[in-house]
Formats: C-alpha cells, sequence, structure tokens
C-alpha cells in the first residue's frame, strides 16, 4: 500500500479568517477518495517573539489606531506592485521554525491560505527546505501583487476580479482557478428558520439581528448593538464576539439597559445555524464571513471594513446588490428598518446572494491539491533514471 501523501496548509492568522478556511481544506482533503496526512501550521505559532513586534503588532496597531496609515501602505503596495510585505531575512529568520517544520514534514503539497505565509512558503522552495508544488488559496476577492511568485504554482481565487488583477500582474490564466473562498458547506444548507431559532432558543417573532464582528477585534459590537436599539420595532438581537472575552462582557452590560431582547455570544460552531435563524447580518466585512453570509442567502449590511481589502469588499457587494453599506453606525437603524419592512427586498437579495456564493469552494480547492500531488508525482517518475536491468529469469 502507497504511503500517504503529506500536505502542509500554512496559514498566518493575523485574522480568524485564514485559520478556519485552513481547517476546512484540511477537513475536505481528509474526506478524499485517497488517504492524506495533512499538517496545519500557524506562523503565529512559531514565529520568534521579534517577528511578531516586527511584523505582526504594527498590524493590529494602525488597524486600531492609524487606520488612514494602514490605508496608505496598502495602496501603495498595490500601486508600485510591491511583491513582498517584508524583507525575505525577516522571514527566514523570524519564522525559521517553520522553514525547519517545511522540511522535516516532507510535504507534496504546500497550501497557503495568507499572503505572508505565501511569502514564507516560496521563500523555503526557493532555498530548497521542500521541493513540493505551491497551491495558494486566498481568502478574499481581491489580490495583491505580494500574492504573485514563480514558485506558486497554481491559486485558487474567490472572484473573477481577483484572477483579472493576478493576471494584470503576470500570472497565466492557465495557473488560476475561480472557484470562491472555501467556507464550511452547511452554510448552504436548506435549513428551516423557525426551527433554527426554535434549536437556538429564539422565538419566532420578533426579527432577528445577528451582530458580527469578526476575527480582527476592531469592530464596536457593544455600540453596533445600542444603534440597533434606535430603531423603535421589536428586535432579537444576537451579537457574536468570538474570542474577544472583553466585548463579549460589554455587550452582556447592555441586557436590561436595552428594549432589545439581546444575547452575546462568544466563539462558537453554530454560526451556521445563526445564520439561518437571521433576518439580516451587520458585520464587518471579512472574506469568511461575507462567504457564509452570500451561501446562506443572508441580507448584509456592512460596516467598519478594514482599509483596502474590506472596504473593496464592500464596493464589490454593494454593486452586486447583496448588502448595504453603514458609513457610521447612525445609519444602522435606517437600513435595518427599511429591510425588514421590505421582505420583497430581502427576498431579492437572498436570491442575488445564492447567485453570487460559490459554497462548493472548499472541495473545488481539495480537487486542485489532490491533481497537483498527481502530477508531480508523475513528472517525479519521468525524471527517475531508470532501473537497472535483472538477470534474466531464462538462461541460455
Amino acid at each position: 500500500m502507497a504511503a500517504p501523501k503529506k500536505v502542509v496548509i500554512l496559514t498566518l492568522s493575523v485574522g480568524s479568517g485564514h485559520l478556519r478556511a485552513s481547517w476546512m481544506i484540511e477537513q475536505a482533503l481528509s474526506e478524499g477518495p485517497d488517504e492524506v496526512e495533512t499538517r496545519v501550521v500557524d506562523v503565529i505559532d512559531l514565529a520568534e517573539n521579534w517577528f511578531h513586534h516586527l511584523y505582526v503588532r504594527p498590524y493590529w496597531l494602525m488597524l486600531r489606531y492609524g487606520r488612514g496609515v494602514w490605508r496608505g501602505l496598502y495602496e501603495r503596495r498595490h500601486r508600485k506592485h510591491h511583491r513582498a510585505t517584508a524583507p525575505a531575512w525577516m522571514f527566514r529568520r523570524g519564522c525559521a521554525k517553520v522553514l525547519d517544520q517545511l522540511r522535516d514534514f516532507g510535504p507534496d503539497l504546500v497550501i497557503v491560505t495568507e499572503v505572508g505565509a505565501a511569502e514564507i512558503a516560496v521563500l523555503g522552495k526557493r532555498e530548497g527546505w521542500f521541493h513540493a508544488p505551491i497551491l495558494a488559496v486566498q481568502t478574499d476577492l481581491h489580490a495583491e501583487p505580494p500574492w504573485v511568485q514563480d514558485e506558486i504554482d497554481f491559486y485558487c481565487v474567490g472572484s473573477h476580479e481577483a484572477r483579472s488583477q493576478l493576471i494584470g500582474w503576470g500570472v497565466s490564466s492557465h495557473r488560476i482557478l475561480v472557484c470562491g473562498i472555501p467556507i464550511d458547506p452547511a452554510f448552504s444548507l436548506a435549513f428551516d428558520r423557525s426551527e433554527a431559532r426554535r434549536r437556538l432558543g429564539l422565538a419566532a417573532q420578533p426579527p432577528v439581528v445577528l451582530v458580527m464582528g469578526g476575527g480582527m477585534g476592531p469592530a464596536p459590537l457593544d455600540r453596533m448593538v445600542l444603534s440597533l436599539d434606535q430603531c423603535g420595532v421589536p428586535l432579537q438581537v444576537v451579537a457574536v464576539a468570538g474570542h474577544d472575552g472583553a466585548m463579549r462582557e460589554r455587550v452582556e452590560a447592555l441586557r436590561g439597559q436595552v428594549t432589545l431582547d439581546l444575547r452575546g455570544l462568544g466563539w462558537t460552531d453554530r454560526v451556521p445555524e445563526l445564520m439561518a435563524a437571521a433576518d439580516v447580518l451587520i458585520t464587518k466585512p471579512g472574506g469568511l464571513t461575507i462567504s457564509e453570509a452570500l451561501a446562506a442567502g443572508l441580507p448584509l449590511i456592512l460596516t467598519h471594513p478594514i482599509p483596502g481589502p474590506e472596504e473593496r469588499h464592500v464596493r464589490y457587494l454593494v454593486k452586486n446588490g447583496v448588502a448595504l453599506y453603514a458609513a457610521s453606525l447612525d445609519d444602522i437603524p435606517r437600513l435595518v428598518g427599511d429591510l425588514l419592512a421590505h421582505p420583497e427586498k430581502r427576498a431579492a437579495i437572498e436570491k442575488r446572494a445564492r447567485e453570487l456564493s460559490r459554497p462548493g469552494a472548499v472541495h473545488a480547492v481539495a480537487q486542485v491539491g489532490r491533481a497537483l500531488m498527481e502530477k508531480a508525482t508523475y513528472i517525479d517518475l519521468l525524471a527517475a533514471p531508470p532501473e537497472p536491468p535483472g538477470e534474466s529469469a531464462y538462461v541460455m
């Protein structure tokens, strides 16, 4: 029996979406016909402390306190077509343990789900730490110049816009598949809304508004909840704070201070049910969250986008008629009230969202990954030296 193929899924969890996508890809690979040994490697877990302070922490600080600075850096990277987010020496020295893992595991395929992780994988392949194909899987609807590297064998992207960007930067169209952002296929299941509400302990009425802030933290869930109290109609509000325990406490402290039927949640694996139960989702437009909402056919109100990629998400989704944009918290009551007062508008958004969604993306990624491993095996066989001739079974 042949040994199982080995796959490293390399990510850098500056946001929860990159890690969630990695887990979904790992699960899809495990469900294939052939045995695959997978390892999800998060650069955050293995990087040196100084790498965190020089590479990761400045990003977080800019998002919280210097959003305009980050926007300027992001746009400059696009204008100048910068092919790196940091110098190679920073990845080589700061992520040496990641390179060690790649070497020691001996992968048959490396899948990358974040641009910095892609740069580390490219460095590792270029310098001989491993020799496997690299599959780049993007978790945003638009690309960035640092994704463009000769060592990357194939790209799975979220939209035709991302494909056009990569082609414009020199990537062959034959190396790109538009398959969507990999999410849990459960988001596209046909949940019964009443049953979903019952299972979650929600009432059949009044309407349910789901509020989420993503994994990056800057979205002020507590203030978003307070804005909903200005709608002037009865609402059930579920606010998901994820791993931000302090924010969850601030949300729960609002119970009794607002007229809303409010409940705050931390991290939960019941988001597919929550989206099925909701009438409207208010969220920061992270790539995974908006893809999940599209698959669920859930109308979106977008707010507090991260400068750069998420601002582009807003433009894309509003243009395609599946989202409304709240430029300030004061806009939220009006937008929610309008959606709830016009069920025909919600129905049209739901239909368009499902048309735009790609819930099978994760299985497409797994299929591409298997094809790359088979191709690499075939090329290795062609390149292998011929077997020395054995002794003839017949003696003349």
